[in-house]
């Protein structure tokens, strides 16, 4: 080999790649808010990917455990409600109208119930 003529050999670390933290946000009452990887404020529990990529809206969280509702157990029902929900056209629910609309308008909102 010549002078000018030089051969290096670089050797690098690859980083550590952490693997995701799945985290399922949930509200006082326990029920699901979001499922995500990024670090929000609130209630949350760490679970598995599989249950992250179900993502499973009628999931509960009972005392810092995932409960899965029996599908048959849950009915939902759209109920009046004059202080939150969607606002629709009074006499047809499947319009929807803006809270600043003149025609007469009723809120509804979601409850769910499991038996």
């Amino acid at each position: 080999m010549s002078e000018q003529q030089e051969e290096y050999i670089l050797i690098w670390e690859a980083p550590k790649i952490e693997p995701p933290e799945f985290r399922l946000y949930y509200d006082d009452k326990g029920s699901v808010i979001t499922y995500t990887c990024e670090k929000l404020e609130g209630n949350y529990i760490v679970i598995d990917a599989q249950t992250f990529a179900e993502g499973r809206p009628d999931a509960k969280v009972v005392n810092g455990k995932l409960v899965r509702a029996n599908s048959g157990s849950v009915v939902s029902k759209l109920v009046p409600d004059k202080k939150e929900g969607v606002v629709c056209a009074a006499e047809d629910i499947s319009i929807l109208v803006s809270s600043k609309s003149k025609i007469k308008k009723q809120k509804w909102k979601l409850e769910t119930y499991e038996l």
